[in-house]
């Protein structure tokens, strides 16, 4: 039996006025399934530089501030995640496009809103601490 290949990649949890922005898979196998925006970490690249390239390439966008928030492991039948989680802002007068081969909506959900959208399966522990500890995470002296 072979090893699972193993996947690293960064995620941008952008915050602004209290909501976060979640982004709809437009892929024929996730289609439908909701993501925090980002992509593969490249060879010779650092995790928040991935972030920023993926930023830049999925949602036309810029990100100004990065603060690493954490690490998920999540097992797919098919290979292993290890998914850099950073809390993020948008540069000034910015505002986030979904590229429709990659992210079918955009939608910027608020604390009580978290579980109106079906989360990608390795998402939900994350979603679950963000709604859990909002106002810690989210404290104006952080962001």
């Amino acid at each position: 039996m072979s090893e699972l290949k193993t996947i690293t990649v960064s995620a941008a949890i952008f915050y602004q006025d209290n909501k976060i922005l979640a982004a709809c898979r437009a892929d024929k196998k996730n289609y439908g399934l909701w993501e925090f925006p980002g992509g593969k970490i490249e060879s010779g690249e650092t995790s928040e530089e991935a972030l920023r390239r993926e930023i830049q390439e999925e949602l036309s966008c810029h990100v100004q501030a990065a603060f690493f928030y954490d690490t998920v492991h999540y097992s797919y039948p098919d290979f292993n995640l290890i998914m850099d989680c950073y809390i993020c802002t948008l540069k000034e007068d910015e505002t986030p496009k979904a590229q429709p081969h990659i992210h079918s909506e955009l939608r910027w959900l608020s604390q009580s809103e978290l579980l109106d959208v079906s989360w990608l399966p390795a998402d939900i522990e994350l979603i679950n601490q963000l709604g859990t500890f909002w106002n810690d995470i989210f404290a104006y002296q952080h962001l």
